[in-house]
């Protein structure tokens, strides 16, 4: 198999993989906490980072994201069996061999799909990374037969999800299950 470009992100499909230019997601370019010195040529060396709908992962990979993603301590969580007994599909992003971003697609079991857990590593942030797995996961819930994509998510992530992945908004609701009142 022949190497993508460096700088590129990559995209597993059934039937191979594409090599997309970094630039055209949502994110700056830079990439200043990994980026490596100037190839031959002055060329640049940058990032590859792949992504596979329902890749293989380590629960523990995807834990230690999630716990630094979140601000809480890694717990003993088996994310494997959670997404494969519950979840339509699953997206992992690698930078190399290491784990660089996921995202978790739930579903109804019809036309309904929910992205849950969205996280993508320190030095990737705000590089299109997040903005990939999103379209990845839209593109295959599509390809699933599912009609709606839903999200909920924290304020301060409405720039991510509304301007950079293309949600709309819409009214929902949310009751606290855990709050005894």
């Amino acid at each position: 198999m022949q190497e993508p470009p460096l700088g590129t992100v990559c995209e597993a499909m059934s039937g191979g993989t594409r090599a997309l230019p970094i630039g055209m997601f949502c994110g700056r370019m830079s990439l200043p906490e990994i980026q490596m010195p100037p190839g031959p040529g002055g060329a640049y060396r940058g990032p590859v980072i792949s992504y596979q709908w329902r890749g293989d992962f380590a629960s523990a990979e995807v834990e230690a994201l999630q716990a630094d993603g979140f601000g809480r301590a890694p717990a003993d969580h088996d994310w494997k069996a959670q997404v494969e007994r519950h979840s339509l599909g699953w997206v992992c992003a690698r930078s190399g061999a290491e784990l660089a971003g996921f995202v978790n697609v739930a579903w109804d079991g019809g036309v309904h799909a929910f992205i849950l857990d969205t996280v993508v590593a320190r030095p990737l942030r705000r590089h299109g990374v997040g903005t990939r797995l999103v379209k990845v996961a839209a593109r295959e819930a599509r390809a699933d037969g599912c009609e709606w994509l839903h999200v909920d998510f924290e304020d301060h992530l409405g720039p991510f999800y509304f301007g950079c992945c293309g949600f709309q908004p819409t009214n929902a609701g949310l009751i606290r299950l855990d709050d005894p009142a």
